[in-house]
């Protein structure tokens, strides 16, 4: 009996990494679409849709040639972010608005950088459901004028029966191209934590699937060799 409740202590935390991640590999379109068809088959329950609780704002209403700038996701009123996704996209509704542009870096604890259209780093996003008041990540700028860009976020809220209320869209102000020398932000010494906190960690540790099968069997081997020498 010991040996039986050993595994299940084990292996549930394995199994339960998936899911706190933002699931790109397991739906095709969601790079493109943001829309979180595991949450309620994309439909969401919200019935303030129009306008979300959140704020994404930035430290400049620019950006230059392959400069940087900071990106700040934050609440409005006694909520918590369970989950988000995040890139910056081409407002300008003449071009492709339907792709990432740039590149994040330095995410906080709990959150990780995504490769979307091919391009590693171009979008960011939960791995765990911490619950934050506030987020804040670096967004590099490409190298050449994307004309107008926003920053554009799918956020679900924070706890299990809230799972089914998210919001689409949600949108920065938009961002206007500067020529002249690239503007840079500094490096973040000590990211922002889900509590407004912060803590030294600046990558994150949650498993990948194939990661969170492999420490699965790992422990179920392990298990069963203590108990065989019980």
């Amino acid at each position: 009996m010991k040996m039986y409740i050993t595994l299940f202590v084990i292996l549930v935390p394995a199994v339960l990494g998936y899911h706190g991640r933002v699931p790109i590999k397991k739906y095709a379109n969601l790079c493109t679409d943001m829309v979180p068809f595991g949450h309620n088959n994309g439909t969401s329950l919200a019935n303030d849709t129009d306008s979300p609780p959140f704020t994404i704002s930035t430290n400049a209403d620019s950006y230059t040639a392959g400069g940087s700038l900071t990106v700040n996701i934050t609440v409005k009123g006694d909520i918590l972010i369970g989950g988000f996704f995040i890139q910056a996209r081409r407002a300008d509704l003449a071009r492709d608005t339907n792709v990432a542009v740039g590149t994040f870096a330095y995410p906080p604890p709990d959150t990780a950088l995504l490769e979307c259209h091919s391009v590693n780093n171009s979008a960011w996003g939960h791995t765990n459901d911490t619950g934050w008041k506030t987020l804040l990540g670096v967004w590099n700028a490409p190298v050449q004028d994307e004309g107008p860009l926003q920053f554009r976020a799918t956020i679900v809220l924070a706890g299990k029966p809230s799972r089914s209320y998210f919001y689409l869209g949600v949108t920065s102000s938009q961002l206007s191209f500067m020529a002249g020398p690239a503007m840079t932000v500094e490096t973040p010494e000590e990211p922002v934590a889900g509590d407004g906190t912060t803590s030294a960690s600046t990558t994150s540790t949650a498993c990948t699937p194939g990661a969170s099968f492999a420490l699965g069997v790992i422990s179920l081997i392990s298990g069963l060799t203590f108990a065989k020498r019980l």
